[in-house]
């Protein structure tokens, strides 16, 4: 039995079961055994899943648009911080640091970094790879520095924040009981058990639930305090700027619509598969559901941040303003047949609404100084946030 299991073990024979969300927790987080928390690189094509910065640059100049076109609504302040999310080795992030030196854009000369990732791995190799950048790259804060202006970015984050798994049952309180982890006594396996709710977490569940249609007996549903406690603190990351989050996930009433959603999103990623299987080999596996996008708005609002749009991932290319990088990529001076085709490769999958396309992309503003309110000015959408006039870019 590996290490990480046998630990797990180990808490629900002291506890009798644990829920989802400290199982989860424990095997994607757990120092040096969690999915998140060893050497083994999980993003990419030879990981087990692939993002959007890791298929083509071209996400990476479409934020980069946006956070110059915040910069400069700012008047262009003299420290201007990227904070990042789930950044890994920084993959995104050096898109947009490529995109900005190439275009010899001023903010460069601003830029300050601050990341949140949970895998010291990465952050070494993220570390590494700025201090190979001219001039060994913008300077890298630690997170929890004094907030200033600048941008935040989360992408595909939240959907792996713990979450805890609740299944409709009328005789339980509140109509439903929580789905949790125990040991099977014949089998010795992992194994799913229902009962009530941790009195720890109980009283959060419920009023993050307030807002759902009741779910049918039986169907299953994904529940994240850990979300709402995280998008709450984000209006204290910036003095002013903007927060933009790019994830898997629909509005709470579309995930308990029992017509398509009764077994809930909950899945397990390995080597490019999905699997519904979420108890086995902890640590091996990516543990990720869709997004409550309603109750990340609602956090986020509470937390102090203006929302600005709802849009996806599509919407947002098509009117970020990166024409002028796909006619580069296609036809300039450097421009490749194999460039060219891997960005129409890629471009198939980022705007097609039934892939990456569809993917979630919510836009808040920080702060109330008139640089802030020109930030959430409808009249002059910032890049991505307007409605696009063709298609495709």
């Amino acid at each position: 039995m590996e290490e990480l299991e046998r630990l797990i073990r180990e808490e629900i024979q002291r506890e009798g079961s644990v829920s989802f969300a400290r199982f989860m927790e424990r095997a994607t987080l757990e120092p040096g055994l969690g999915y998140y928390a060893t050497p083994q690189r999980r993003a990419g094509r030879s990981g087990d899943f692939m993002t959007a910065p890791e298929l083509h640059p071209i996400l990476g100049a479409a934020i980069a648009q946006l956070a110059t076109a915040t910069w400069e609504r700012l008047g262009r302040p003299a420290t201007f911080r990227w904070r990042e999310f789930g950044a890994g080795e920084g993959t995104l992030l050096l898109t947009v640091l490529d995109y900005l030196a190439r275009e010899r854009h001023p903010l460069l000369a601003a830029l300050e970094v601050s990341v949140t990732e949970a895998n010291p791995h990465r952050l070494a190799d993220l570390a590494a790879a700025l201090k190979q950048l001219p001039a060994g790259g913008p300077p890298l804060v630690a997170a929890g520095s004094p907030p200033i202006a600048g941008i935040v970015v989360a992408n595909e984050f939240a959907d792996a924040l713990p979450f805890h798994i609740v299944v409709g049952r009328a005789a339980s309180p509140g109509g439903f009981a929580e789905r949790r982890v125990t040991v099977d006594p014949v089998t010795n396996a992992l194994t799913w058990a229902e009962g009530a709710p941790d009195p720890r977490v109980a009283d959060r569940l419920a009023p993050l639930m307030a807002g759902w249609p009741p779910l049918t007996e039986g169907q299953l549903a994904e529940i994240s305090p850990a979300t709402a406690d995280w998008a709450a603190t984000l209006g204290a990351e910036l003095t002013e700027g903007v927060v933009l989050v790019l994830d898997y996930g629909r509005e709470g009433v579309d995930l308990r619509d029992p017509s398509s959603r009764m077994a809930g999103t909950a899945l397990a990623y390995q080597g490019h598969r999905a699997t519904a299987d979420l108890l086995s080999e902890p640590g091996s596996r990516d543990l990720t559901a869709h997004v409550d996008l309603t109750l990340l708005r609602t956090a986020a609002q509470a937390g102090g941040l203006r929302h600005v749009v709802s849009t996806n991932q599509a919407r947002f290319l098509a009117s970020a303003g990166v024409d002028s990088e796909v006619a580069r990529t296609r036809s300039g001076p450097e421009a490749t047949l194999e460039g060219a085709i891997a960005l129409r490769s890629a471009l198939a999958q980022l705007m097609d609404p039934r892939r990456m396309g569809g993917f979630a992309v919510e836009v808040f503003v920080a702060g109330r100084s008139p640089g802030a309110n020109a930030l959430a000015d409808s009249a002059s959408p910032l890049p991505g946030t307007a409605a696009p006039n063709r298609p495709l870019v």
